[in-house]
């Protein structure tokens, strides 16, 4: 395995294991898995962590200054799976969470059992913690002022052209 094809690898894994955590304990106690909203949000803070720092690490691996150019080339073979990932998997699960809200909270659910305000928010929060670590980061670089000088291509500053 050549090291890019461990960098894909790590990224693609790290993804899905991120994404199947937060589905998993997002839909686990509306299906009737025996664990409860609240403990599913806590198993989400002690393992999420290590894979957002992982995503993080990754985005801003591709555009850091590397020795030879040719390395961080081929390293932006990366950037689609870190812009689409955590995007895909932010839909995915705020679809689950609204849907496990609705579902335990509905009508003929009982009393007491359904996901909490609480879970929902914290749910949310961690999936906004995703696209901060990772989207966040390659935002700032996908959307970044072009590194040419604007004043040379306008003609220079007001200065230079009243002079």
């Amino acid at each position: 395995m050549s090291i890019e094809q461990g960098r894909a690898w790590l990224v693609k894994a790290t993804l899905a294991l991120t994404a199947v955590v937060l589905v998993f304990v997002t839909l686990a106690p509306a299906l009737g898995y025996p664990l409860e909203f609240s403990e599913g949000v806590r198993i989400g803070e002690i393992v999420l962590p290590v894979f957002l720092g992982y995503l993080g690490t990754a985005s801003h691996f591709i555009f850091s200054r590397a020795p030879d150019p040719h390395i961080r080339r081929k390293s932006l073979a990366l950037l689609p799976l870190l812009v689409r990932g955590p995007v895909l998997i932010f839909a995915t699960v705020i679809g689950c969470a609204f849907f496990a809200f609705g579902f335990t909270n509905r009508t003929e659910a009982s009393p007491g059992t359904g996901m909490s305000v609480n879970a929902l928010a914290a749910t949310i929060s961690t999936l906004l913690a995703l696209l901060a670590v990772t989207t966040g980061v390659l935002v700032s670089y996908l959307f970044a002022a072009p590194k040419h000088d604007a004043r040379a291509s306008s003609g220079g500053s007001a200065e230079q052209r009243a002079k």
